[in-house]
């Protein structure tokens, strides 16, 4: 059984980072984010939130007047966390809820035919397999990026001979992501 990682410290990061519990007039989350109604959005600190372990990024939306820090799937843990450390005063359940039907998080019905539940199964091994890739995407867009550009150099634009060191090495740094691929995803992971 997997122990359930702890989202003390994190909540009290993300606390901080949004200006602290006297700047928070309410908090909410939908599928994926964190929602912050604050009183001064200006004392967030984006620039830090961002930089977290365990945050994907964060932003003000100001069509909603929220500050949202985006989390991931791990969210519902990190705001019982937060709303730990600030109190029930601080949670809206009617919000969240309709935030969480909003985005479409609605859970899907079990299925009745044999066909469903291989379809589920399929949709599970799928999300299980995107799921792992998320943090690593950025990654394998920069090594796309300079291969194309290795190959734009070299094919097309003739200015690297690819007999050369430069296309060696420029080359081995675009395949390098790919090389070490489960060796990246496995320190992703932990």
């Amino acid at each position: 059984m997997a122990k359930k990682k702890d989202y003390d410290a994190l909540a009290k990061q993300i606390i901080a980072g949004v200006g602290g519990a006297e700047n928070i007039n309410k908090v909410i989350h939908c599928i994926s984010r964190l929602r912050f109604y604050l009183k001064d959005e200006t004392k967030a600190q984006t620039d830090k939130l961002s930089n977290l372990d365990g945050v994907v990024g964060a932003l003000y939306n100001a069509g909603l007047g929220q500050y949202q820090v985006v989390i991931g799937p791990a969210v519902t843990d990190v705001y019982d966390a937060v709303i730990k450390q600030l109190g029930s005063s601080f949670a809206d359940d009617e919000a969240t809820e309709a935030a969480v039907e909003e985005t479409g998080a609605k859970p899907a019905p079990k299925p009745t035919t044999p066909w469903g539940w291989i379809s589920r199964a399929f949709q599970v091994l799928i999300g299980t397999i995107t799921g792992s890739m998320i943090p690593i995407i950025g990654l394998l867009a920069a090594s796309g990026i300079l291969k194309g550009f290795l190959t734009l150099f070299t094919f097309n634009l003739n200015l690297i001979d690819t007999k050369s060191t430069t296309y060696i090495i420029i080359n081995a740094m675009g395949d390098s992501a790919f090389y070490f691929l489960p060796i990246i995803s496995w320190f992703q992971c932990r």
